[in-house]
């Protein structure tokens, strides 16, 4: 079921796309006769942030990113800014004390070299470059002190800087010179802080705030090549993990118009850090000046496409989900009822409703599952923000060098959960995430959940914006605190956010450049699963969901038909345990998740429903039972069992039907027509773990010890119906792996 085949994407890699060709017989009329923007149809990759002159644009590229569009992944070891460079750091710590340490060298006489401040507040810490004099500025609430070093620095020249500082009074020394002292105003002495801390500059819409504090109105123009803040020294490598985000940097002393990347005699011109912008003659176009017109106009892809320059001549049609071809030309070929296994190529992405539209306890508790499989070390899976100007709350998973991080901002700042090992590239990945308040887990593979936590106080996630899945037609808009530049490459089989699936067709607001997964028994032309069976991926394997009326691994048999109404109800009198697998056809002996449906009919007050279990004291369970003549749902993960109890009576010898399941560590119970009960059991592991097996009616021996009601030791009396295991019907009898004598009730 190809949802659209793409051609030719804008790559890093060394092979690089072919250019599209367009005769006159295969042109489209063009999407709008409107006369477009250079920046409109967004070509800066990667996050890049376009700049239109009105005839020609310019790309500011993300840190770790250069090129004329951004399409190029640079490495730096020492940063180089350019004057609206920077990078970000998590906040320092500085409420009483501090000390500084750093060596820069500069080209400018003027420029940040440091700014840490306070969001709503007048504090704040900054060095900077004043006519070539280092200045440290501080105000811890109740004015602004001003330390001005004696000497001048000497551009090219490295130069070190030391500051110290102790409440109110401040020291400054360059280069070893005699320190020179001050303080700011009498009156509060604790710097409180809170925002990133920056260095180089600062992000372009804080610039305003950074130049009225600082009288400094642009960033450092040069290098820095050492950053330590007490006794903490800072990685500024681009691949390090002590940087959160940045902007337009580059390795130092490297010039990216050498050799000159412009053709067509174009005339290069270096901007900040390793970008460059080409100055075409008047025949020429494009980023690199190799088109002798603008590919894209007239616009020669489908109405419904975007028709992208290349960096190296040529253009692309990306296509929206449901075109393929060259030109977006064709319709692709869709089988409704066939499994949708999306891929994305890196340039890809899918644009859903935002999370908090599909569960509405968003703002305390997050559990959200996924099943990816990577070809490439970066990579964003899934973002969902709160903004669109770079702020705001999120929660974010993505791909960094291999490593899978998991990151949500509440507000004070982001929480950064990351794996212990490289995520294994070509494999199916299993990746559960949870969050409660500040803190939050994510395990993979159904291993030990890796714990963190975002800053205090605040403990609420607000989001309004899409989810994006896969990439998004612009990462300039996200967060920066997600650190989000690059799409994702490869497939993503599952996504569910409290068990619902997200990765519905119906769901899809808009989708670009997204194909479907082709080396998957589900998506196969002809479906394994036979008589209208629903192929379900797991994994490299598949399930088969079948219709009623048929059972089997391929819902290849097909079950005796009953009479019109009529139900298969069996009889339990005390003594009658049936056992069969806990996901109908086969055993699971971890679930991250269980869903029951069933109908019962009894006078008796207590007695066992259903169990799944082991055998051995203190192991994992999860139960249904009647007790007191009310049905009650218990489960314990290994740290403590939870109850769930409801307000409905069930001993009325009148047919009613309980629904329970639970997600992770969250459960819910309810019991004909009453509101749902639910409740969760304590942070910490979210997989049930077994024998494989499902009881009905009771079991011989419960190994449970005291934790539970004594009725949940006593055999059920009465009759069920009508059970449903992980949204699969159970055959009552065809399905027992047991032989007790069975006897049927009456189904009415």
């Amino acid at each position: 079921p190809t949802t659209t085949t793409t051609f030719a994407a804008p790559t890093t890699k060394a092979n690089s796309p072919k250019r599209l060709q367009v005769s006159g017989k295969d042109r489209v009329k063009p999407a709008t006769s409107r006369r477009s923007k250079p920046c409109d149809s967004q070509p800066c990759l990667h996050g890049g942030t376009c700049e239109d002159d009105g005839k020609d644009y310019t790309c500011s590229c993300p840190a770790g990113k250069g090129g004329a569009v951004c399409e190029r992944s640079i490495v730096y070891y020492l940063p180089e800014f350019g004057g609206k460079s920077y990078l970000a750091f998590n906040t320092m710590k500085a409420y009483y004390t501090m000390r500084i340490g750093m060596e820069f060298r500069a080209s400018d006489m003027d420029g940040i070299l440091l700014y840490n401040g306070q969001k709503k507040g007048k504090d704040f810490i900054s060095l900077s470059l004043v006519r070539g004099h280092v200045e440290l500025r501080f105000n811890t609430g109740s004015g602004v002190g001003i330390i001005t070093s004696k000497s001048r620095i000497t551009p090219g020249k490295w130069h070190k800087v030391i500051v110290n500082r102790s409440r109110r009074n401040g020291m400054l020394s360059v280069d070893g010179e005699p320190h020179v002292n001050g303080e700011s105003p009498p009156g509060t002495d604790g710097l409180n802080l809170d925002t990133d801390l920056y260095l180089g500059g600062a992000p372009e819409d804080e610039m305003a705030s950074v130049a009225e504090r600082t009288s400094v109105a642009k960033g450092l123009k040069g290098c820095i090549r050492l950053l330590g803040v007490n006794n903490l020294v800072y990685d500024l490598q681009g691949s390090s993990s002590d940087v959160l985000y940045g902007s337009r940097v580059g390795e130092c002393g490297n010039n990216p118009c050498h050799p000159n990347p412009c053709k067509n005699n174009g005339i290069c011109r270096v901007k900040e850090a390793e970008m460059f912008h080409c100055e075409c003659l008047e025949t020429f176009s494009g980023p690199t000046c190799a088109d002798e017109h603008n590919p894209c106009d007239p616009n020669p892809c489908h109405p419904l496409a975007t028709c992208l320059v290349l960096p190296q001549g040529g253009a692309k049609c990306e296509c929206p989900m449901g075109r393929e071809g060259e030109l977006c030309e064709r319709e692709a070929e869709q089988d409704k009822a066939s499994t949708f296994i999306p891929m994305f190529n890196g340039f890809s992405y899918i644009e859903m409703n935002g999370i908090h539209t599909f569960v509405n306890d968003l703002l305390q508790v997050l559990s959200m599952e996924v099943i990816f499989l990577t070809k490439d070390l970066n990579g964003m899976i899934f973002y969902n923000g709160q903004k669109t100007d770079g702020r705001g709350d999120f929660v974010a998973l993505n791909l960094h060098d291999g490593y899978l991080e998991f990151k949500y901002d509440l507000g004070k700042g982001p929480a950064v959960i990351r794996s212990k090992e490289p995520i294994k590239l070509n494999t199916w990945t299993i990746v559960t995430v949870e969050r409660s308040g500040r803190k939050g887990s994510m395990s993979i593979n159904k291993g030990e959940p890796i714990i963190g936590e975002s800053p205090v106080p605040h403990t609420a996630l607000n989001l309004k914006e899409p989810l994006y899945v896969g990439g998004a037609p612009d990462f300039n808009k996200f967060a920066r605190a997600a650190s989000i530049t690059s799409g994702f490459d490869g497939a993503i089989q599952k996504l569910t956010i409290k068990s619902i699936p997200l990765l519905k067709k119906e769901n899809i607001r808009k989708a670009m450049e997204i194909s479907s997964y082709p080396v998957h028994p589900c998506t196969a032309k002809r479906s394994p699963c036979q008589n209208g069976g629903i192929c379900n991926p797991k994994l490299d394997d598949y399930e088969c969901l079948c219709q009623r009326g048929f059972s089997g691994s391929q819902c290849q048999k097909a079950l005796e038909e009953k009479a019109a109404g009529e139900s298969e109800s069996i009889a339990f009198n005390g003594r009658t345990f049936i056992e069969y697998h806990n996901a109908v056809t086969k055993s699971e002996k971890a679930l991250q998740v269980n869903y029951f449906e069933l109908s019962i009919k009894t006078e008796v007050t207590h007695g066992l429903i259903l169990w799944s279990g082991k055998s051995a004291e203190k192991s994992d369970y999860i139960a249904l039972a009647v007790v007191d003549g009310y049905v009650q749902m218990a489960y314990d993960l290994g740290s403590k069992p939870v109850i769930l109890r409801s307000t409905v009576p069930v001993n009325t010898n009148q047919w009613i039907r309980i629904k329970a399941n639970r997600i992770h560590r969250h459960g819910t119970l309810q019991v004909g027509n009453e509101a749902p009960v639910t409740g969760s059991s304590p942070l910490g592991a979210t997989q049930l773990d077994t024998d494989g097996a499902l009881w009905l009616g009771g079991i011989e021996k419960l190994a449970i010890g005291n934790r539970l009601p004594k009725a949940y030791s006593t055999g059920f009396i009465g009759c069920i119906k009508d059970v449903i295991l992980d949204r699969q019907e159970l055959q009552l009898v065809e399905d027992a792996l047991n032989n007790p004598t069975i006897l049927h009730c009456p189904a009415k």
